[in-house]
């Protein structure tokens, strides 16, 4: 039986604690994101879901995509959330968490650095491009392609450096699961063809077999989907829409995302670089000037210290390089450029950075093993100083630049929606006890658009036989009469992107003054008042006039277009109305006199009686 030294026990120990500590980051830099209610992308997907068996969910008849590997893992995942939504936020912290200690682990094999490790990994889950991995349910699709290419790289890495043929084959297997969970990654076959020829045996072999297997995922994607080109973002075609000029617009745009600047429209990144402020810019511009100086370090170190480059060093290189470029140009070919894409490439760039730094810290040991600096301590702050410096001013202005942006996160499309979703989960499912089956709701105006699929399917992902007619869209609330306790009505708040539940409040509310009717019941020579009426359909009215009477003091009164003359015989006199219970009952008050006496004037006619109103 092995027997662990104390030392090594402290090492494991070490990296334990800062792996509870990823998760800990994990949980704190995405506190503020939940998920209450469905939207989008993520509706449809929970909607397709419902009456439909395991084989026909993962091998559908129709579809514009074909992800089978991700449409297996969404059936088993939702069919253990069932309708507690609300969990998915929480699981896919603790998926990126996991994802940031895989990052970790491999990040201090090349860079001998636990300290620059954890630095990297933290940067990965701080991240602004992490928004839609952890704000929606298809987040889990993005961390599984993301995990797939990782797992890709990380083979090739260990082919390229140990020659074991296993490896590849390893890479083989994560690149087919990668075509199935996202069609996007199919791009990184050079990169499989690329390891196949720097390897170090059956070269041609292995090179055949990548092509064999590509040829093999697009003859099963051609018979799913009966067309060879991938489809685009937001319903587009990329072989209809993609031009060479908005590709390299494309690339450029991710070159200044992966350098930290936010460009291109606001809606997509929150903030763009330009209106952000200038301690920020300037924090942006050391980091970027930081990196630049770390990569001009590494290659003077190469140049004036060591006697030779190794020919490891450059295919490592161009491997992750690859992988950078090869992810770019996946999200380039599309319509738009979306941070979530780039949030793969910063991971190829965030393992690069671990790489070189590996190197330049070897060749830096190399040269002062002579001068027999042995202590770890002067190793790390003598022998690797300028880079560490380096590393560290451009990880802390990268960590800095995205916890600002994270700040705009409300500004992207999905948040907005988001958000809009979320309220209408508190207002409705939450708010009245988790059980709407004898509810109906109305939406006064609409003017989130919320279409009638998507109204009934969002409350179905809590209830699957909820009510067909459980959300109805109402111009005005004084189409339904009076309020009952199985309705809820919701009004848009359009200004903080919410809905509001005005249920208590119409149903509190019985008389609505147009004009000419006051609150503390004064009325002007001429009224108008919409009054709700009650179960009974009667309205009484009570008429006092305070001052005296002539004997030919008269009020016409017209209800719902019907007019009738009240004669006033007394100061306090009595009026009753019947109509249709629970309705709104439209009333127009012109009289014939007014108080001399009064001394003001609310509006443009002068003031003539108070008026009580009382509803039964």
């Amino acid at each position: 039986m092995a027997i662990i030294k104390i030392e090594e026990k402290y090492e494991y120990l070490k990296d334990v604690l800062l792996s509870m500590l990823l998760i800990g980051i994990a949980f704190v830099i995405n506190a503020g994101m939940s998920i209450r209610g469905l939207y989008q992308d993520d509706l449809f997907m929970w909607s397709t879901r419902r009456g439909v068996g395991f084989f026909k969910y993962v091998f559908p008849e129709q579809t514009r995509k074909f992800r089978p590997v991700y449409w297996i893992v969404a059936w088993i995942y939702q069919g253990i959330l069932k309708n507690d939504i609300y969990l998915i936020v929480p699981i896919n912290i603790i998926i990126a968490a996991i994802i940031s200690i895989g990052v970790y682990f491999f990040a201090k094999s090349m860079a001998k650095s636990r300290g620059l490790a954890f630095t990297l990994s933290a940067m990965f889950l701080i991240s602004r491009f992490s928004y839609y991995n952890i704000g929606q349910f298809l987040g889990v699709m993005e961390a599984m392609a993301l995990v797939f290419a990782l797992l890709m790289l990380y083979f090739l890495y260990l082919y390229i450096k140990n020659g074991k043929s296993i490896c590849f084959y390893y890479a083989c297997g994560f690149y087919f699961l990668d075509c199935f969970t996202h069609e996007r990654f199919m791009v990184l076959l050079p990169m499989l063809i690329f390891a196949a020829i720097v390897g170090k045996r059956r070269k041609i072999l292995n090179a055949l077999i990548s092509i064999a297997l590509f040829v093999m995922i697009t003859l099963i994607r051609l018979l799913a989907l009966k067309s060879f080109v991938p489809e685009g973002t937001g319903g587009s075609k990329v072989s209809e829409t993609f031009n060479l000029a908005d590709f390299f617009s494309s690339m450029r745009i991710e070159i200044f995302y992966l350098l930290g600047i936010n460009t291109g429209p606001e809606h997509l990144n929150g903030i763009n670089f330009h209106n952000v402020n200038t301690a920020l810019k300037l924090v942006i511009i050391i980091g970027i000037l930081a990196a630049f100086a770390f990569i001009i370090k590494f290659i003077y170190s190469i140049a004036v210290y060591n006697k030779k480059i190794e020919l490891s060093w450059i295919k490592n290189i161009l491997l992750f390089t690859g992988f950078i470029i090869g992810s770019m140009v996946s999200s380039a070919v599309t319509i738009r450029v979306e941070m979530r894409w780039v949030y793969a490439p910063y991971l190829f760039m965030l393992l690069l950075i671990a790489y070189i730094y590996g190197v330049d810290k070897s060749i830096m040991v190399k040269r002062f093993k002579s001068k027999k600096i042995k202590a770890s301590l002067g190793k790390i702050f003598y022998v690797s100083f300028t880079a560490v410096v380096l590393l560290f001013v451009w990880a802390f202005c990268m960590i800095t630049a995205d916890i600002y942006y994270r700040g705009y996160y409300d500004n992207i499309y999905i948040f907005i929606g988001q958000n809009r979703a979320n309220s209408l989960a508190d207002e409705t499912y939450y708010k009245y006890g988790k059980d709407l089956s004898d509810k109906r709701i109305f939406i006064i105006k609409n003017d989130f658009k919320l279409s009638k699929f998507d109204s009934l399917e969002f409350f179905r992902s809590y209830d699957q036989n909820i009510r067909e007619d459980i959300v109805t869209f109402i111009e005005s609330y004084r189409s339904i009469g009076q309020i009952d306790d199985d309705m809820i009505v919701l009004s848009e708040d359009l200004k903080n992107n919410s809905y509001q539940d005005v249920t208590d409040f119409l149903r509190n509310i019985k008389i609505e003054n147009v004009y000419g009717h006051y609150s503390d019941g004064w009325t002007d020579e001429e009224a108008k008042l919409n009054v709700m009426s009650g179960e009974n359909g009667e309205i009484h009215f009570e008429i006092m006039y305070p001052g005296e009477l002539n004997g030919d003091e008269e009020i016409e009164i017209e209800v719902n277009g019907e007019k009738e003359t009240l004669y006033l015989i007394s100061n306090i006199t009595q009026y009753e109305i019947d109509t249709t219970p629970n309705s709104l009952t439209d009333i127009h008050l012109k009289s014939n006199f007014y108080l001399p006496d009064a001394t003001e004037q609310r509006g443009e006619d002068r003031l003539s009686y108070i008026l009580n109103i009382k509803i039964d």
